[in-house]
């Protein structure tokens, strides 16, 4: 039964969550957005996550299908939940119950439902990760920084349909990957919601293979948050960029789903590449022409985005960012197709005076933790440990 294990086995898996959070976290709240409220707006979602929101979903959610299904289905190209979706799972509910545990004097004040609920959710989401990496390690940390999920059936394939790369394709191919990120970067509110990267699959002569994702892309089929309803639409679901890369220094893949090359700027070790967009369980190569089109709507959502984000006072900015993280669990209540059956989105009833609060402070002041040396994280972990 999902949620039947131990508070020492649960500690166990909060302390690595929490190393590897720690790190990740730390680097990432120094680049604060200039346009959204990024710390407020994590901080008001975190709380809702932790309050009992994302239990109350997974709860149902497993009633349709198991954490070990979820995790399997999800070793495709341009999957969604993906490496950082196995983060987020954990990662924000462990933020929002840091925040709730600090304000409330510690993790001894925590109640007995809210423990039960720790433990339901980090079994969850140990089974689900460690089916994903197919690895008893759930978190790419602790997978040597690298995020290896294909099976040998995917990679077979990608590696037929790979061709040589030329100056011009190398061009626009690094055009219109740096277009699309941005473009999704703002349409999620500054957040890497839908860029995804993962490798390095270790191929000949210092040679590896890694994946670029943009997945999903609006393209007007469904809609989530309103202002995705762009009058530019992509012309494809999703899209998966297999590169072969060689005489790399360095390939680092983090929990984030980001990569770190050594060199930075890598698009001169591209030798080989190859393009790929999935629909429902088909993977299908895509045509080489598709780029155009892609940077066409990556441009234009960035114009219409920005004109209509610079309309919005902080407040409204604060409630988007935040909805991002509270509706994007539908990657995984759709996999269960319980979607339609439970309500997401911010509950200002169930956040309370978050919202004012954290706009005022700009984050909650628990994230302080996250900057302590190692000896006290070791310690006093970040994500605070289960009291029995």
């Amino acid at each position: 039964m999902i949620g039947d294990i131990s508070t020492q086995d649960a500690n166990n898996l909060l302390r690595r969550a929490s190393q590897a959070s720690t790190y990740l976290l730390s680097q990432r709240t120094a680049l604060e957005s200039k346009l959204f409220p990024v710390t407020a707006y994590n901080s008001v979602a975190c709380a809702q996550i932790y309050r009992g929101y994302q239990y109350n979903l997974f709860k149902q959610l497993a009633n349709k299908i198991t954490p070990e299904e979820i995790g399997a289905q999800c070793r495709t190209l341009a999957a969604y939940p993906n490496v950082l979706g196995m983060w987020a799972f954990i990662g924000l509910w462990g933020l929002g119950r840091m925040q709730d545990l600090f304000d409330g004097g510690g993790p001894e004040h925590e109640s007995v439902d809210r423990r039960k609920e720790a433990k339901f959710l980090i079994d969850f989401w140990y089974r689900m990760a460690t089916s994903y990496y197919a690895s008893d390690r759930p978190l790419a940390a602790e997978n040597n920084d690298s995020t290896l999920v294909l099976p040998d059936t995917i990679l077979e394939r990608v590696k037929q349909e790979l061709q040589p790369i030329t100056p011009d394709q190398r061009n626009e191919l690094k055009r219109t990957m740096a277009q699309l990120y941005l473009a999704e970067f703002l349409s999620y509110c500054e957040c890497r919601a839908s860029i995804h990267e993962m490798g390095p699959y270790p191929l000949n002569d210092n040679e590896y293979l890694i994946f670029r994702e943009f997945s999903p892309l609006y393209d007007g089929t469904r809609l989530i948050w309103d202002w995705h309803d762009t009058k530019a639409k992509s012309p494809i679901p999703n899209l998966s960029v297999a590169l072969i890369v060689k005489d790399m220094e360095e390939l680092v893949f983090t929990d984030f789903a980001t990569l770190f090359p050594k060199p930075e700027e890598y698009s001169d070790h591209i030798t080989q590449f190859a393009l790929f967009t999935r629909y429902g369980n088909k993977i299908e190569t895509t045509p080489f022409t598709v780029l155009n089109d892609l940077e066409k709507f990556a441009t234009e959502v960035q114009t219409e985005l920005y004109l209509e984000f610079a309309e919005w006072d902080d407040v409204k900015r604060l409630k988007a960012g935040s909805s991002v993280f509270l509706k994007w669990f539908y990657i995984f209540t759709d996999m269960g197709n319980i979607t339609d059956q439970v309500t997401m989105g911010l509950s200002e009833d169930i956040v309370g005076d978050y919202l004012q609060r954290m706009l005022k402070a700009m984050g909650h002041p628990a994230w302080a933790r996250l900057f302590r040396d190692k000896n006290e994280c070791d310690k006093d972990p970040t994500f605070y440990e289960l009291f029995d």
